[in-house]
């Protein structure tokens, strides 16, 4: 999500329900390949969503008491839901940082989102967009709204290396991106404001987590 990333949300909302289905066939940035004139715009950026219970734990009034910690899960069903639920936060992260990335003219990106890419296609192709937007002093404003998301699949081929996947829509229409001297870079004609993209999350050990392994903005799906 490069080149005008994917900022702030009004709602980063309904992550996730759960399925399980294959994960073969899922494309990497387009089997590899990212297409800079579908990018519209950042991920939710920090402070300015309203994410829902589901995603972060809700925050009480000073005057509630404080929640009791959750016991840690034990049954293969309560191990699959926290890693929906872990895999599912760790994106929600990544839209932030993208978000913040983005609003400050791509400053830093290496630094704060590789951690966040599990595979070297998608960092490689995302790389060279974040670079291009930087070179050229690019940058976004407003906010792209997720409008729904559900789980799509589940794998656990072995412990700490679970698969997630994710189908998410997005509302595009309030972004903008700009030029170094201030000229708005107006969307391509014919390119939704709303569409789909699906991501494929990997647990890559205790040491790092989880991670985007691939992306696949599916443009020609309005929704």
């Amino acid at each position: 999500m490069v080149s005008s990333a994917i900022t702030p949300t009004r709602t980063i909302a309904i992550l996730i329900g759960v399925a399980v289905v294959a994960v073969a066939g899922f494309a990497v940035v387009r089997s590899g390949v990212f297409e800079p004139e579908t990018v519209q715009g950042a991920i939710p950026g920090p402070g300015s969503s309203s994410p829902s219970a589901s995603v972060s734990a809700s925050r009480s009034p000073s005057t509630s008491p404080s929640p009791t910690a959750s016991p840690e899960p034990t049954t293969p069903a309560q191990i699959k839901a926290k890693n929906i639920a872990d895999a599912k936060a760790r994106l929600v992260e990544y839209y932030e940082t993208t978000a913040s990335v983005a609003n400050n003219g791509y400053q830093d990106w290496e630094r704060k989102l590789v951690p966040f890419w599990g595979s070297f296609e998608i960092r490689d192709s995302m790389g060279v967009a974040y670079e291009q937007s930087l070179g050229a002093g690019q940058y976004t404003t407003g906010a792209a709204r997720i409008e729904s998301a559900i789980t799509t699949g589940y794998r656990a081929p072995e412990p700490n290396y679970e698969r997630v996947n994710f189908e998410v829509c997005v509302d595009f229409s309030e972004v903008r991106t700009f030029e170094k001297s201030g000229e708005e870079i107006k969307r391509q004609s014919g390119v939704p404001t709303r569409y789909y993209l699906l991501y494929e999350m990997r647990h890559h050990g205790s040491d790092r987590g989880w991670a985007i392994d691939a992306e696949d903005r599916q443009v020609e799906r309005a929704c």
